[in-house]
């Protein structure tokens, strides 16, 4: 009995003394491992080629005739190509008439043309695209899918279309139309690269002033057919010429945003739609074929208010354009724009209506 207590006693104190090293390995093994991760995340780009054998080898391309090979699209037939590029385009412009523009989706990291701007971060891109729109009311773009042309030009595709844009623009106080021809690059990653306005054509501007249009309409007395004789046959009377012929076309060409006080027929509005009803003519050919609307003559208004540079900026035909053009080459001189106190060169957009009565 006495001899089974001692053994028993033995083997308890063998138990005390032996003592469990388990969590000081496991702690030891964790240790490890945590620096080797955090080597790797420091110290490594790519952590499977740290455990991969394999070496990636670096091609360096040094013939230029072998830019094909860095063309990701280069494998896409021309109407593949075409297609992606109108697919874009129209993702591209949808999602600006919903009023989203998030640069990211669309832009490269650094865009080196936005109308205009150069080399523009994601923030500076959304800023600048904020700015231009704050002054574009109403802005309304439709793209020519017709007008759409491309040349890959290495790893870019060089893309040209048409636009019919037109907007009301708040600072100047006037709506704005114009049909517009946009250069866009894209990168091999599908990101916009740069957007421009390369060209403009067709552009009018209209003032947005409270006052009237110049209306000639066949119902009033003045310009009755039956009363007033036509006078298409006569030919055009030269435009105004200044006494100082070298100071005509002297110093910067201002617009109607950009001067203080804007040109202005003598005696205002009332009187100018008064000396146009007087002097303008119902062209025969229009009364015929009954062709009415706006006729929108652009000019310049020059320092000492004569009218020069007649052109049509949007016509009706019939012979209304070349009446209205007629009759403001004969205009009395205007008062001039002012700029700084001074009078300036204004380039200006009048509206004059054809109208025909029952």
């Amino acid at each position: 009995m006495e001899r089974e207590n001692n053994t028993q006693h033995d083997s308890m104190s063998e138990n005390e003394v032996i003592k469990d090293r388990s969590l000081r390995y496991m702690a030891i093994g964790l240790g490890i491992i945590i620096l080797v991760m955090g080597y790797l995340t420091l110290y490594v780009d790519d952590a499977s080629s740290f455990f991969s054998s394999k070496r990636e080898e670096v091609v360096t391309v040094i013939d230029d005739n072998n830019s094909d090979v860095l063309v990701e699209n280069s494998s896409m037939s021309d109407e593949q190509v075409r297609s992606s590029l109108i697919k874009f385009i129209e993702a591209f412009y949808n999602d600006q008439r919903k009023g989203y523009f998030d640069p990211p989706s669309y832009f490269s990291p650094i865009t080196r043309t936005y109308y205009n701007y150069h080399n523009l971060t994601y923030k500076r891109l959304k800023e600048v695209h904020a700015k231009r729109m704050s002054d574009l009311r109403n802005y309304n773009l439709t793209w020519i899918v017709s007008s759409l042309d491309y040349d890959r030009n290495n790893n870019e595709l060089l893309a040209s279309y048409w636009a019919k844009v037109s907007y009301v623009q708040p600072s100047r106080n006037a709506e704005v139309s114009g049909d517009i021809k946009f250069e866009l690059a894209v990168n091999e990653e599908g990101k916009i690269m740069s957007l421009r306005e390369a060209e403009i054509k067709n552009l009018v501007v209209t003032s947005l002033n409270s006052y009237p249009d110049s209306i000639i309409n066949n119902e009033i007395d003045y310009s009755q057919a039956s009363t007033v004789p036509e006078k298409i046959a006569e030919p055009l009377p030269e435009p105004l010429e200044n006494p100082n012929s070298e100071a005509r076309y002297e110093g910067k060409l201002y617009d109607l945003a950009s001067v203080e006080l804007a040109p202005e027929f003598q005696g205002g509005q009332a009187a100018l739609g008064k000396y146009l009803g007087s002097r303008l003519r119902y062209p025969a050919g229009a009364r015929q074929n009954k062709i009415q609307g706006k006729v929108y003559i652009g000019f310049i208004v020059e320092k000492n208010g004569s009218l020069a540079d007649f052109k049509v900026v949007r016509g009706i035909g019939g012979g209304c354009d070349e009446e209205a053009i007629r009759v403001l080459r004969s205009s009395p001189a205007w008062r001039p724009g002012m700029a700084n106190g001074k009078p300036v060169r204004t380039s200006y957009v009048l509206p004059i209506t054809f109208m025909l009565g029952n």
